[in-house]
């Protein structure tokens, strides 16, 4: 079984882990030299930055219900296999290799959160870096939350796979961070509904929405 438990769950904690590397790159303005009409030079002044756009606050209305979820989380027959991927302009593929996954049971919780941070409780996209607006925040996330769900991580491949699943409905998330073209960081986090039951085998693909 590939499941393992972590304090570093789903969204919030994963934001703030793609937002740790992308600002690893550095966005400070560069100074430079310039030079003036009388052969001498001058260090010309960084161009004025635009104020950085604040984050949206949410505050959930629905309770977290731990016994629930770890319920929903009791072993069972079925297997979820995916890989998360993102295809860069030029054509290049990004994908979550080395990055974890995180499984999470649908609950009146969960789909408030996830439609909090990714516009949906189905499928969504959290663009990161330049030009992205600031992921939202949780006023009132229960530490719980992201103590109870189990992780894997991704192949070098950007494949991962849960085994062992009971029937029912899950949110799939992950994310990853890359270096774009113009050297600036990029990264998204993904976000995906998958139900199961029977024994059977799901596959999925996720990918940003365009």
């Amino acid at each position: 079984m590939m499941h393992t438990r972590h304090a570093l769950a789903v969204a919030t904690p994963l934001v703030a882990l793609l937002l740790a590397a992308l600002l690893a790159g550095g966005c400070a303005p560069k100074r430079s030299i310039t030079g003036i009409p009388d052969g001498g030079t001058q260090e010309a002044r960084p161009a004025p930055q635009a104020e950085p756009q604040r984050p949206r606050t949410v505050t959930l209305s629905t309770p977290y219900d731990s016994k629930e979820a770890r319920r929903k989380l009791a072993p069972g027959r079925n297997t979820v296999r995916g890989t998360a991927t993102a295809r860069l302009p030029g054509g290049e593929v990004k994908t979550c290799a080395g990055k974890p996954v995180t499984l999470v049971p649908v609950t009146a919780y969960s789909s408030e959160r996830m439609f909090a941070l990714y516009g949906s409780d189905d499928k969504g996209t959290l663009r990161l870096g330049q030009g992205a607006a600031p992921p939202p925040v949780i006023t009132n996330d229960d530490p719980q939350y992201l103590a109870d769900h189990p992780q894997t991580v991704c192949t070098d491949s950007g494949a991962f796979v849960f085994k062992d699943i009971a029937d029912g409905q899950f949110f799939i998330v992950t994310g990853f961070a890359w270096q774009a073209a113009d050297g600036k960081p990029q990264g998204v986090g993904l976000m995906q509904r998958v139900s199961v039951s029977g024994g059977q085998t799901r596959k999925i693909e996720m990918k940003p929405k365009p």
